[in-house]
């Protein structure tokens, strides 16, 4: 995680084999599975990353994924605002 004066920054990467460009946009979809292989036993309800693109929204942020620079994986930035609260008395 990084900061700057104006938002947190949580970068997240993992070693999988990545999303494919045309599937980026449908990954925040409700029940979107890449993988039609997966049964829902052994896998996800699709549901993940659906709720942090919601959550992040709802709190003013962002959330993006990008493939890795080197090698296979993904990573999923997640972009909050930062605010301050002053304590007075």
């Amino acid at each position: 995680m990084r900061e700057d004066s104006r938002q947190a920054v949580v970068s997240v990467s993992d070693d999988g084999p990545g999303i494919p460009a045309a599937d980026r946009e449908r990954i925040w979809e409700r029940f979107a599975r890449l993988d039609d292989d997966r049964s829902r036993a052994s896998g996800g309800s699709g549901l993940g990353l659906a709720m942090v693109k919601e959550l992040t929204a709802v709190h003013g942020g962002t959330v993006s994924v990008a493939s890795r620079q080197s090698g296979p994986g993904a990573t999923f930035l997640v972009c909050l605002p930062v605010i301050y609260l002053s304590r007075t008395r």
